[in-house]
């Protein structure tokens, strides 16, 4: 398997929901032409997009609140590299960049998290949101070059530090 694949692997794992411990237990998931069905309820998930790390951080709850009270089953959120690693090695998750808070935050109000772990993003952030440093490192960007892929796989290891034992 060559490294993008891994990547996209590791990726996949990242996108994967992030709930409730008690939600996840003896679940029985189906599906048919029409719905979910979830425990022998049908569900028809709704999802919504939020960047949380353009909201301040003490107004992630009330925001994720009005999504969940406007009829929205899960939130859909992009970790934009240029946010978190504005300096090159110097990954911040701190303040409106903490990650893990915000998922504790959907956590606590029931709503799965589908992380959008890019290296590039379609969020209408600057460069999709791969960091400027990037541009003077003399490789092919979004491309198997393995020197992009060593940068996105440190991305993609620090993103899993974050999000390890929400899941």
């Amino acid at each position: 398997m060559n490294l993008l694949a891994k990547l996209m692997v590791a990726g996949g794992v990242a996108l994967m929901a992030i709930t409730s411990a008690n939600a996840r237990e003896n679940q029985e998931v189906k599906w048919d032409s029409k719905s979910l069905i979830i425990n022998g309820r049908r569900v028809v998930p709704v999802m919504g997009e939020v960047h949380y790390s353009r909201i301040p951080a003490d107004e992630w709850e009330a925001e994720v609140k009005k999504m969940k009270e406007g009829g929205v089953t899960l939130i859909a959120t992009y970790v934009f590299w240029n946010h978190v690693e504005e300096q090159e090695g110097r990954f911040r998750w701190d303040g409106q960049r903490d990650l893990r808070r915000f998922l504790e935050i959907c956590k606590e109000q029931d709503l799965p998290v589908i992380l959008r772990i890019g290296p590039f993003c379609h969020g209408e952030v600057r460069n999709g949101g791969i960091p400027d440093w990037m541009f003077s490192k003399g490789c092919k960007l979004r491309s198997q070059d393995k020197v992009f892929l060593s940068y996105a796989d440190k991305l993609y290891r620090q993103i899993y530090s974050q999000i390890i034992g929400l899941q």
